[in-house]
């Protein structure tokens, strides 16, 4: 019996078997569209990811890859669990995924974007949740490199529920970089002290000059790579608005509906950067776990934004980073200032940071390895650091210092995720039974293939076997 009031037409080319009801449209994008369903032989309700068009374009294929290939070994309960991924009529010729995942109520995107307003446990709750999914990543050696209110999805209860790990990295294998971004040796060296690493395969050499990283030649072309990658992904997200709405329409001509979510699809492409970490602005190599901390401050942030006594209604609430180029990556074409042979905007990414957290001074720079880009830190005009207090007048001390230590321009000193969740802001919801590490590091086997259409092909149909796999043993145990 069909659901009253519900337009099955929308459902008509969903082929996702006899086992599920799709119930209601949840979100649509460039990718496809997520709905909410019905698993009927258990009654339980559950969200299947449409996505179209699988096999357009390798690098969104792979991303799509890594992500069914992550999340079926990825196992916390602050992190989206895959039940299915449904298998297609055709292995020859399919080019649409329908992936079941357990359904949440919101995400941070919308509850910061709706008229209620958060009190600090409510805040503390969310954060320290989502610090310990960050914990079990990280402690795995994954890297997600794209959390932000819409990736983090969450329930009535606070509890959260990390999602999209299409941009996720694997850095198993990789510990060099981890240790050096993250920052543990670091913090223990004083200005102009220099160090070498214990297996002699990185110098480090720390005050008023540039750090010089020496990483084994394996790590340096791992590293080259996956920014390789993330360039091409930034120049896909960074096209004209004319090319974009192009590709757009020839991907989204199936409905009316996705017509009409075509411009705020493409709006949606340039957010990420209001959560992107300094070194990976500044297209440093050797970057790690610290990345994923800045995003969870700016996150922070936009939560205590949604205090009375911060922002009296939900209009007046906005990121804290809203930048809208990011030089050198999708700079400001339109940009007429110079200083010091760059182009300057005021709405420039990291001009907009330092608005915030004020300009660097000399051994904040320690980390950059690049002439060029200590020369583009130099053009920045001197600024101090902003009074989040003032920004957040409602927050509290404990918050203000925490949002202080995760927002620092260093990698080396930016809070781990192990030291904000021991920080007294959150003594009052702190559950250390919750602080789960991984049992073993994640890899992604196929990362450092070279993956034509075929085998991208035959490696999405190996997951979507083991899938199957799991299925079964999970309804004959």
């Amino acid at each position: 019996m069909k659901r009253k009031g519900l337009n099955q037409n929308q459902f008509a080319d969903w082929e996702v078997g006899t086992d599920y009801e799709c119930i209601k449209i949840l979100g649509q994008g460039s990718y496809g569209a997520v709905c909410s369903a019905l698993h009927k032989p258990s009654g339980k309700k559950m969200a299947i990811k449409r996505m179209d068009g699988v096999f357009e374009d390798d690098i969104d294929c792979k991303r799509i890859l890594r992500e069914i290939n992550l999340l079926r070994k990825l196992q916390h309960p602050y992190v989206i669990k895959v039940f299915d991924v449904l298998e297609p009529s055709n292995k020859e010729t399919f080019d649409c995924i329908y992936v079941v995942l357990e359904l949440a109520e919101s995400d941070l995107k919308k509850v910061i974007k709706s008229a209620i307003h958060l009190s600090i446990k409510h805040i503390q709750t969310l954060v320290y949740n989502l610090l310990c999914a960050v914990k079990y990543l990280h402690s795995s050696n994954v890297l997600h490199r794209d959390l932000k209110p819409a990736n983090v999805l969450v329930n009535e209860d606070c509890t959260v529920k990390i999602c999209d790990f299409g941009l996720a990295r694997s850095i198993s294998g990789v510990e060099n970089t981890s240790l050096l971004v993250n920052g543990r040796r670091q913090r223990l060296l004083k200005k102009d002290e220099t160090t070498s690493g214990e297996s002699g395969d990185d110098v480090v050499i720390f005050g008023a000059e540039q750090a010089k990283i020496k990483p084994a030649e394996s790590i340096d072309q791992q590293l080259d790579s996956q920014m390789n990658e993330l360039k091409l992904e930034e120049q896909k997200r960074e096209m004209s608005e004319e090319t974009k709405r192009k590709e757009m329409q020839k991907k989204l001509l199936r409905t009316k509906d996705h017509r009409k979510n075509m411009k705020r699809e493409l709006t949606g492409h340039v957010v990420t950067r209001w959560y992107r970490a300094p070194e990976i602005i500044l297209l440093e190599k050797d970057y790690g776990p610290a990345i994923d901390m800045w995003s969870i401050g700016c996150i922070f942030a936009e939560l205590l934004g949604m205090m009375k006594e911060s922002a009296p209604t939900y209009l007046d609430r906005k990121p804290l980073f809203p930048g809208k180029s990011c030089f050198p990556l999708s700079p400001d074409k339109s940009v007429k200032e110079e200083r010091k042979g760059f182009p300057f905007s005021k709405n420039d990414q990291l001009a907009v940071i330092f608005d915030v957290i004020g300009t660097p001074k000399e051994e904040d720079k320690c980390f950059v390895t690049d002439a060029k880009a200590l020369e583009y830190l130099d053009a920045f005009p001197r600024k101090p650091r902003a009074e989040m207090q003032i920004m957040y007048p409602g927050a509290g001390e404990d918050a203000i210092d925490l949002l202080n230590r995760i927002l620092v321009f260093n990698p080396y000193f930016r809070l781990s995720v192990d030291e904000a969740l021991a920080h007294p802001f959150f003594k009052k919801v702190r559950k250390t039974e919750r602080e789960v590490t991984a049992e073993k590091d994640i890899q992604i086997e196929f990362e450092k293939e070279q993956l034509d259409k075929k085998k991208l092909r035959q490696l999405i149909l190996q997951e979507i076997q083991q899938y199957q796999l799991i299925k079964r043993d999970q309804e004959q145990a």
